[in-house]
């Protein structure tokens, strides 16, 4: 049986490496199945080769609107007309918003269970942490929502 993952590994390291290097199956003692490029013992080699089309011509890129030179991007890049970008960046920068009311609003109620907790004389220590590392956590996704609001508003 294999994993999904390993499949995975394998067909993206075929597609990568043209069939230049060998690729080993190996079989453990439980079954599992390990894909690698390093000969193990016990391992056998499998043949991998790409499809003769994808390995024969690099992607063709689509068609887009020219770019000025100043904002030229890679030729396989599709490009967005500004409108389009601006309302992508606009609807960005609501969620972000949202998200940064949201935490707000979440650190405040943090903030009001552990003045609570600390209130309690049955409070444990590992309770008073775990509400510490909450508030801790909500404070820190709501610098990092700034920072990413921040970075919206340069057009990034």
């Amino acid at each position: 049986m294999l994993r999904p993952l390993f499949v995975s590994l394998l067909l993206c390291s075929a597609a990568t490496t043209a069939s230049a290097a060998t690729i080993y199956k190996h079989i453990d003692k439980d079954g599992h199945v390990t894909f690698t490029n390093v000969p193990m013992r016990g391992a056998r080699a499998v043949l991998v080769t790409p499809a003769a089309d994808e390995a024969a011509s690099p992607p063709t890129p689509r068609a887009s609107k020219p770019r000025p030179a100043s904002a030229a991007a890679p030729a396989h890049i599709p490009s967005v007309d500004s409108g389009t970008q601006r309302q992508r960046d606009a609807g960005r920068r609501r969620i972000l918003q949202t998200e940064l009311d949201n935490e707000q609003r979440a650190l405040g109620e943090a903030r009001q269970s552990l003045q609570d907790a600390g209130k309690k004389a049955g409070a444990t220590p590992a309770q008073l942490q775990r509400l510490r590392d909450a508030v801790t956590d909500r404070e820190r996704n709501i610098a990092a929502l700034k920072q990413e609001l921040g970075n919206a508003g340069d057009g990034n």
